[in-house]
């Protein structure tokens, strides 16, 4: 969790803070721009403009408020503006999991079953599903970075358990 200490530090340009926010976040990051993406270079290349923006704007950040939430939002809207310039679609089926995979032990047969899985969920579930498993988030955190209300974050959450549950791959 980043402290206000470290927020401090990273103000101050503190490279070791910096490495630090990076180390804590990074999966979450990860997590957002992937599921908007769906490309394992471009969401490496969209993370660090984020990580650049996130230094650019560090100054603008509100103390006492969670910065991985406004970490999170900046990396949604900047992956979300990117897209539209781009307009360019990644077909799952050529999606690269590996990186989002590389923190977990398991198996090349337990990665291709996920990325067959997580394929069947539609854009929503497949971001809400990421952030909670991948990145261990709460649902209330969730809900703000991907601007919607707690219950209807619970609810895709839950449908997207029904379709995964569903699944025979």
């Amino acid at each position: 969790m980043v402290d206000q200490k470290t927020i401090r530090q990273l103000k101050a340009k503190n490279e070791k803070a910096f490495e630090y926010v990076y180390h804590e976040t990074k999966r979450g990051v990860y997590s957002i721009i992937f599921s908007i993406v769906k490309d394992h270079a471009e969401t490496q290349d969209l993370m660090q403009d984020v990580y650049m923006k996130m230094m650019k704007s560090i100054d603008q950040f509100q103390e006492n408020t969670n910065f991985n939430n406004w970490l999170l939002q900046m990396a949604k809207y900047h992956t979300i503006d990117y897209y539209r310039r781009s307009k360019k679609f990644v077909p799952l089926e050529e999606t690269d999991y590996d990186n989002l995979m590389a923190t977990q032990e398991e198996s090349p047969d337990e990665k291709e079953q996920f990325e067959r899985m997580i394929s069947i969920l539609d854009d929503d579930q497949r971001m809400i599903v990421l952030l909670k498993i991948v990145d261990q988030m709460k649902f209330k955190d969730i809900a703000k970075v991907v601007d919607k209300p707690l219950g209807t974050v619970l609810w895709i959450y839950q449908e997207a358990l029904k379709v995964l549950k569903g699944y025979e791959g």
